[in-house]
């Protein structure tokens, strides 16, 4: 039986920690420690108290605990007032709360579920 989009594909609780390369389809919450590469179409969501560290590569980011490393979102990031994002950032749309922090390079690119506008030249009429 196939999951509806959205679904939990997997939680990391505080008190646990993974190391290695992590690939999930929807949804992937971590409270706990994570490190290494994390990738992804779907949206990674760090919990108040967790940590990623690492290279991400992810359709969607939201932070309220910390991330560190390399980031790629394809569709956006937001980082809570809790959060902490110390990294190398790529992303179409950037969101940050009030005590929200950004450390690092940001770059904004378009988002890649749309396409660049194109862009016309004036005419002469």
């Amino acid at each position: 039986m196939k999951k509806p989009a959205g679904t939990l594909n997997g939680f990391l609780d505080q008190g646990c920690s993974i190391k290695g390369e992590i690939v999930f389809a929807d949804l992937l919450r971590v409270h706990g420690h994570a490190s290494g590469t994390v990738s992804s179409q779907g949206e990674l969501l760090v919990g108040e108290g967790g940590v990623v560290e690492g290279e991400i590569s992810v359709g969607r980011l939201v932070v309220a605990g910390a991330v560190r490393g390399t980031v790629r979102v394809g569709e956006r990031l937001v980082v809570h007032s809790s959060g902490k994002v110390h990294a190398e950032i790529t992303t179409p749309v950037l969101i940050v709360d009030e005590g929200g922090v950004v450390e690092g390079n940001v770059t904004m690119t378009c988002p890649t579920s749309h396409p660049p506008l194109a862009t016309s030249s004036p005419t002469n009429a």
